[in-house]
Order: C-alpha cells, then structure tokens, then sequence
C-alpha cells in the first residue's frame, strides 16, 4: 500500500532562494494533482511536530535563530544566500519535520510512505545549507536507530547530502549517495574515498557522476542498491529528489522521469524479496517538469505502468567521455 503524506500548506511552503521559490511551489502542486490523477494513494495528514524534536539533531542555538527570523517581518537568507527564511518559517519548519514523523508513525501500517515536501539534507545542526532549514532525513534515521531498527537511505539527487553524511559517518547505517560531482558543484563534498568510520566503516558508499550523465549511466548506478539484499534493512528511506532532471533550472544531469521511475521500480523489487518498510520523499527539484520525476518514482515504486502516469520511454544518452569516466569512478568505489 501507498501513502502520500499531504497537507495544503505544502503548496505554499518553499525555503529555495527568492529566484526560484515560485516555481518550487509549483512543482508541489503539479505533483499532487497529476498524482491524485494518475495513482492510487492514501493521502495522511501530517502532524506538527515540537520543538524539542529539532533538538535531537540541531543546537540550541541553532533552534533559538529560527525561532528569532520566524517573528521577523521581511524575507531574508539563514545562510549565505540560498535558505530564506521568511515570517512564520518557525510553524512551516515543524510541519516538515512532523511529515517525517507522522510518515515513521504510519509504517506501521503502511509499507510505502511518501512525503513531497521533504528530503533536507544538506542542513547541519548549527546551520542552514542548499535550501534546507532543518534536517528531517537524519531526525527520521536517528528515531529509527533509537528504536533499533536496520535502516538504509538511498539518497539520490543533484547535490550531494552533505549534512546527511556529516550526522550519520560514524552510524551504522548503510548511505548510498547518487549525486552530480566535478569537485566544485555544490556543496563539493562526497568524494568516493569518503567511506564511513567507526560502526559506518564500509557503509558510505558516493557515487558522483559527472556533470551532464544521462539515464544510460543513471541506470547503471542503480546496481548498487543490491547492497541492500547484504545488509538487509528493515527501513529503507529514500530521497528521490528530482533536480537532476534534464530541465532543472540548476543544471547539472541530464535525466529524465524514466530514470525516477527506473529508481522506483527497483527499490520495490527488492523490497518484495527483503519486505523492508519504505519512507521516500520529493527531495529538490526546480524545472517545469519537475513534478513529472515525482509522480514517476511513485509509479515504479508502487508497480503502476509508466503509460499510465504519461511517462516517455525516450532516454537520454550521455556523451563517451561522460559515460568512460562514470563507469570508472563507479568500478573504482566497487574495488573499495
């Protein structure tokens, strides 16, 4: 079963920078009408979380600034320029980190839970980062160690999840990263040697593609989620984040919503074989058809065709010398 954590002040809720806050919201309200559309879902009304919960992985006086920007009453940035934080950011923020919650609390019952306006993982616990004001992937994981389960993240998306990785190096938890990298793209980390330490030793797995990969190479990525056959999970938490689709206005990869819905399909497939519970969520996006590589991870992911969803089966190509240097860092963190 399907569940789409939904509440209608996600269309209005976005922290990217001021350039392209407006076509962030639309992404969200493309997504949730061609998926009422298109698929069948529960739809679960997130609950607000408290303010204590920021505390299990953010500062205090990290908290006490949101608190602060929240009562100010003009728009301005938390970080160096990217993250805005805005007058009432405080409630938005809590409602994103109570979606996780609320999705952790409904897995019980449900073994597919989306969330579309969730996936923040570069915020680290004294700051903001890459549009994130709060870290609900690592509050989402850290609740799941404490109540000792066996949790995988698969976290795919343009940029690499810096803060994700920072919080959790040391956990034993099994991190694969898919992610546009040249050394300089932001945030700039995430490099292949960077494999774990402590209990995490051998369980961080990077796998930058260059700039401009295609869903060719894309699809080859997707041999290293037969990791989680090894490790066997009992979560599986997936950000799908969409900003690494050919029309995203921050360019970087060149995919399209068949490689979202290639990711879906075989995160089920080996779900069927392990029967794991899967907390998924929108991760970035900002192009016009963003929407298209949502709607289409959850088509794969809950076995809908992808005629259904309105899917082309056209892939993109990526060009020799792209390809030849993606297959050689991927066999070099093989050899790892």
């Amino acid at each position: 079963m399907l569940g789409v954590v939904w509440d209608d002040r996600f269309l209005n809720i976005s922290f990217s920078h001021p350039m392209i806050r407006d076509m962030s919201k639309a992404r969200i309200r493309k997504f949730i009408e061609l998926a009422r559309d298109s698929l069948s879902f529960v739809e679960i009304k997130p609950e607000q979380a408290s303010e204590e919960v920021l505390l299990e992985v953010h500062t205090r006086e990290y908290v006490n600034k949101l608190k602060e920007v929240s009562k100010v009453e003009h728009m301005g940035f938390l970080d160096s320029g990217d993250t805005v934080h805005y007058p009432g950011i405080f409630e938005d923020v809590l409602l994103v980190v109570g979606s996780s919650l609320t999705a952790l609390e409904r897995s019980k019952f449900i073994d597919q839970i989306y969330v579309p306006l969730g996936g923040f993982h570069h915020a680290l616990p004294n700051k903001a980062m890459g549009f994130c004001p709060v870290n609900d992937v690592v509050i989402t994981v850290k609740r799941l160690l404490n109540n000792r389960e066996r949790v995988a993240l698969v976290d795919v998306d343009a940029h690499h999840g810096n803060g994700v990785q920072e919080m959790l190096y040391k956990e034993k938890v099994l991190k694969i990263n898919v992610f546009a990298y040249n050394g300089s793209f932001f945030p700039g980390t995430g490099r292949l040697e960077e494999r774990g330490e402590g209990e995490g030793k051998g369980l961080n797995y990077n796998i930058g593609l260059p700039l401009g990969s295609g869903d060719d190479i894309f699809e080859d990525t997707l041999s290293f989620l037969d990791l989680l056959e090894d490790f066997d999970p009992s979560y599986v938490l997936v950000v799908a984040g969409v900003d690494g689709m050919i029309d995203d206005n921050l360019k970087s990869l060149n995919l399209t919503s068949w490689s979202y819905y290639s990711l879906g399909r075989k995160v089920a497939k080996i779900q069927r074989n392990l029967g794991f519970n899967v907390i998924s969520y929108g991760g970035g996006g900002y192009g016009e058809n963003s929407y298209l590589g949502m709607v289409g991870f959850l088509a794969g992911l809950s076995g809908v065709s992808s005629s259904i969803v309105g899917l082309k089966r056209e892939k993109t190509s990526t060009d020799k010398d792209i390809f030849d240097e993606a297959r050689k860092r991927m066999q070099a963190l093989k050899k790892s």
